[in-house]
């Protein structure tokens, strides 16, 4: 009876930790496509903030792969850390490809929170 309380507790606890990192990557990721949206939304109305909110961008960027490394695989990460650093040249340089960068960004963001994201049929 102790071995099954005791695998119980384990398997409990793992499923706390996964429910935990699923939702600290959530949340995450929402406020970095926010940022992204308000990003492109300042970018086509010609706001002068721009630089300012990409700043921002990379500034959480980098909070953000500190925490969501221990989640999945930095390859991944890399790909979308690289696109981040595109940014603000693109930006000063009055780049026909900013919008669309951003947009790539959030799709990968979207990715690497739908990849861990336990669907039935990675389960099973």
């Amino acid at each position: 009876m102790k071995r099954m309380a005791l695998c119980i507790g384990i398997f409990l606890s793992i499923i706390s930790v996964s429910l935990i990192s699923l939702y600290v990557l959530h949340k995450n990721n929402t406020k970095i496509i926010t940022m992204l949206d308000n990003v492109i939304e300042s970018y086509q109305n010609g706001s002068d903030d721009v630089g300012d909110k990409v700043d921002k961008l990379e500034k959480y960027w980098e909070d953000y792969y500190i925490h969501i490394s221990f989640v999945t695989r930095s390859n991944t990460l890399d790909d979308i850390s690289y696109s981040v650093d595109k940014l603000r040249p693109m930006y000063e340089q009055g780049s026909d490809e900013f919008v669309p960068e951003c947009e790539s960004i959030k799709y990968r963001v979207k990715r690497v929170y739908d990849s861990q994201f336990p669907h039935f049929y990675s389960v099973f």
